[in-house]
């Protein structure tokens, strides 16, 4: 029977293995599957473009081809609330329980880099979680040879902790039913289909057992700050919202007799930034001209709890950071507020004193 709509309940989100050209069970297309379900997601969008290039010539207004020239570009966005790292460990960050390496080493060394993405849709009026592998009227939308260009993650009164990844792909499959489908990666030499290797999308199930905790909230995060030369007190801020964000630009390696690109490099330096948006209480003696004398660096970390226990969930750390700017605002009817803006860049894997980490529970 065909769909009237799709809506979330019958959707559900996946990251394969990493190289994406690999196997995606433990042994070839046998074992033990390596597709794994995302949880807590909120939006999934994706979309492809294909630039062409016109061909025209002399005596003659319209063009008489409009040939491909480079690869399509794949994107693929999407959204999750927190309650752990479980996510990321997934999508390839890593090492998760260290505060001594940066959270996107594997990426760097190239062990997590590059996987698969699915989207599972099942059918018109029935949970995702509730239908298993062999049910009929099932589809797969397929990202493959994904890259992670961007990941950010915010919070703000009101509202869960959550967190943005955007991936850049080479190609999107559409196939039926979930079992037995060839994987969606393509040889990046020559754009070739890989079919020797299948993929198998488990059951989706829900990421919360009985007791297990649901989502963070904003009252249970915790700021450590060092306090700026001049401006804003931020030992007694009111903060109102962070975001924590960093983007992993790629450049596409051609070269001739190659149809798609061999390697999507990562363009350096990488820069990462805070934003911390707070209602402004006291202000603390200094000036423009001690910040910039001064010119110190500074080690931001927030820590996201466990609502019951008090425990540390979640600790993102940005080390060696430049204060960037103070903006300050005032309208009739509202509480003046500040706006802090530092950055860092990432450091190599055995820097520990520039960058972003991260440290906590995976599950």
């Amino acid at each position: 029977m065909a769909r009237n709509r799709i809506i979330y309940q019958s959707e559900a989100l996946y990251a394969g293995p990493s190289p994406a050209t690999g196997d995606h069970f433990s042994s070839g297309n046998d074992g033990n599957n390596l597709v794994n379900q995302l949880h807590r997601v909120q939006s999934a969008n994706y979309s492809f473009n294909i630039a062409r290039q016109d061909v025209n010539q002399f005596g003659e207004l319209g063009a008489i081809d409009r040939v491909i020239l480079e690869s399509p570009t794949v994107s693929l966005d999407f959204s999750y609330i927190l309650n752990s790292f479980g996510n990321e460990e997934l999508l390839g960050f890593g090492p998760l329980d260290s505060t001594a390496v940066t959270c996107i080493s594997g990426i760097l060394n190239k062990t997590s880099d590059e996987r698969n993405y699915f989207i599972r849709t099942v059918a018109e009026g029935s949970d995702a979680l509730s239908i298993g592998t062999g049910a009929a009227n099932q589809n797969v939308i397929a990202i493959g040879n994904g890259f992670i260009t961007s990941y950010s993650t915010e919070a703000s009164v009101g509202n869960f902790p959550t967190a943005t990844v955007n991936v850049e792909g080479l190609n999107m499959q559409f196939d039926a039913g979930v079992t037995g489908n060839y994987i969606p990666a393509v040889v990046p030499t020559d754009g070739s289909k890989i079919t020797s290797k299948k993929y198998s999308l488990p059951t989706a199930v829900s990421s919360i057992a009985q007791g297990a905790l649901s989502a963070l909230r904003p009252g249970d995060i915790s700021f450590n700050l060092d306090q700026p030369s001049g401006g804003a007190t931020i030992t007694d801020a009111k903060i109102q919202s962070y975001t924590i964000s960093f983007d992993l630009a790629r450049t596409p390696l051609q070269k001739l007799g190659s149809k798609f690109a061999f390697a999507r490099e990562i363009n350096f330096p990488v820069s990462v930034n805070m934003q911390i948006q707070a209602e402004l209480g006291d202000l603390t003696t200094g000036s423009l001209a001690d910040i910039i004398t001064a010119d110190r660096t500074y080690d931001l970390q927030v820590t996201l709890k466990h609502p019951t226990s008090g425990t540390d969930q979640m600790i993102y750390k940005v080390e060696g950071a430049k204060l960037d700017s103070q903006e300050f605002s005032s309208s009739i009817g509202a509480n003046k507020a500040v706006t802090l803006n530092f950055s860092t860049q990432i450091g190599g894997p055995s820097q520990s004193d520039i960058g972003i980490f991260m440290s906590g529970l995976k599950d």
